[in-house]
This record gives C-alpha cells, structure tokens and sequence, in this order.
C-alpha cells in the first residue's frame, strides 16, 4: 500500500509512475495526438473528459492495489464563495 501524492499521478512521478508512464496527463495528451478530437466535441471539452476518463481508470487500479492518495498540499479554497463565506463573522 502506497500513499500517492495528487501531483504524482498527473505527472507521473515518483510512486505516480506505477500507474501511467507519463502521467494521467501525459495519457490525455497521448490519446489526443494520436486520436484526435471526434467530431461533434471542441478540443477544450474532449481534454477535460480525457483527463476524468483517465483520472477514473486509475483510481480504479488504485483501488484494486489498495493505494490511496496522499494529502493534497498547497490547496486553496475550491472556491471564491468559500473564501468569502468563511471570513464572515457572526
């Protein structure tokens, strides 16, 4: 059982390479030059579905190692609404 930083696995780095040579990243990139985007979706919306698909797929094989993701460091607030939220005082 590994601890896998976030950061590892999209870049596949470290622990992270045991997954995905390349990264969860470097995985989307692959299958976007190599497939391409199919018609009907713009680039920016097949990226992003890529990156989930593969994102899935490897907490699939996580699961099934029993490896688990670290905790993630260096993160803000998911978003401005909790920002504000929590500086409010009552």
């Amino acid at each position: 059982m590994a601890r896998i930083s976030v950061e590892e696995l999209y870049r596949g780095e470290n622990a992270g390479a045991k997954y995905e040579s390349g990264g969860i990243m470097g995985a989307v990139t692959k299958e976007m030059l190599t497939r391409g985007v199919p018609e009907g979706y713009d680039e920016q919306t097949w990226f992003e579905m890529l990156i989930v698909k593969f994102t899935l797929e490897t907490a699939e094989k996580m699961k099934i190692e029993g490896d688990s993701v670290s905790a993630m460091t260096g993160v803000g607030a998911l978003s401005s609404y909790v920002t504000e939220r929590n500086s409010i005082r009552i």
